[in-house]
Parts: structure tokens; sequence; C-alpha cells
């Protein structure tokens, strides 16, 4: 006869057969595409951002609940002997509301400056991961040698009234945050 301990060791192994964890963290997200272009005198970078969605946080949105994607762009010159030099840091949003009497997305792109309103929500969703010719310096402010760009992007931790985060607690499984992205580009005089 099988001991509770043996039986729960099995129920256990069991369970984590039917449920792995790789199911329960779902996908990591992802900046793809990381482009670095020359637009008149103006270093621009353009990307997305992959997998940042789940059906949880759809649903979040279209009941209203806000939601922030914080983006992060720095550009270093390489040095070979002391630490990378830091020449450009920014920091910009893209945030979403659902307007449930107008019955569309208010999508706030901070880089840009501007509001879009879009009806679907696969739309709305490829506007929050993109991110179009983002200036990140200009091409005078550069001398000759080899840059380093990193790019990053997370989900704003949603901030919860009172003391709705413990019984809420599954918001917390909404966040995201992408490992820094690096492309080398060279500058010539």
């Amino acid at each position: 006869m099988l001991s509770r301990l043996s039986v729960a060791g099995i129920a256990i192994l069991l369970f984590a057969v039917a449920f792995p964890l790789t199911e329960a963290k779902g996908v990591e997200a992802l900046i793809e595409g990381l482009r670095i272009e020359r637009e008149s005198e103006t270093i621009v970078v353009s990307f997305s951002v992959t997998n940042c969605f789940n059906k949880k946080m759809e649903e979040a949105i279209k009941t209203g609940i806000p939601t922030t994607f914080n983006f992060f762009v720095n550009l270093y010159k390489k040095r070979a002997i002391i630490w990378d030099k830091k020449i450009a840091s920014h920091k910009f949003r893209h945030r979403i509301i659902y307007d449930n009497l107008k019955q569309d997305f208010r999508i706030w792109l901070q880089e840009k400056g501007k509001e879009i309103r879009v009806q679907d929500l696969e739309e709305a969703k490829r506007s929050m991961q993109l991110v179009e010719g983002f200036p990140v310096a200009k091409r005078q402010e550069l001398d000759k040698g080899i840059y380093e760009l990193a790019a990053k992007a997370e989900l704003d931790p949603v901030k919860l009234p009172l003391r709705l985060e413990g019984i809420l607690f599954f918001v917390s499984l909404w966040n995201f945050e992408t490992d820094w992205c690096y492309r080398t580009m060279r500058v010539e005089q």
C-alpha cells in the first residue's frame, strides 16, 4: 500500500506535468526589429515589442483599466579602456484607455505628442507595441567612432486603490519587462 507521502508526491508530479511552468509564465516579451536610421541630420530608432499582451490584460483594457508601456532608449559611445560614455537617455510612454461610451480605444503616444483613437483592439495593440522614427540624437553631436544603442520596454505597474492588490493578486501576472536589446553603429566623419 502506498504511503501518504508517495501519494502526495505522485499528485504533485501529475500536476506539474499537466500544468507546466512555461504555460503559467507565458511567452516572454521581446524587442524585435530594432533599426537605427539617419533622417536628415538626426539619428532615429524604430522597433516593436512582441508578446506583451495576454488575454487577461486585454479583458482588463476592455473594461477601462488604463495600461501604460514605458520605453527606454539609451545611446552610448563605445570606449576601449574605460566605461562607455552615455550620449543620450530617453524615456517615453504609450498609454491606452478604452472609452466605453464611444466604444473606442484612446492611445497616447508620448514621443509623438499625440493621441489617436481606434475602434479595433488589434489595431490598438499594434499602436501600443510600435515605436517608429524616434529621434535619439543629432548627427552633429556624435564624434567619429562606434556607438551602441540600447532599447527596453516594460509595463508600468498597475496601481490599485486601497487594499485591492491583495484581492486582485492576478494583476501582477500582467507585468512584463523586456531584456535590453542592443545594436551597434559606426559614425564616420
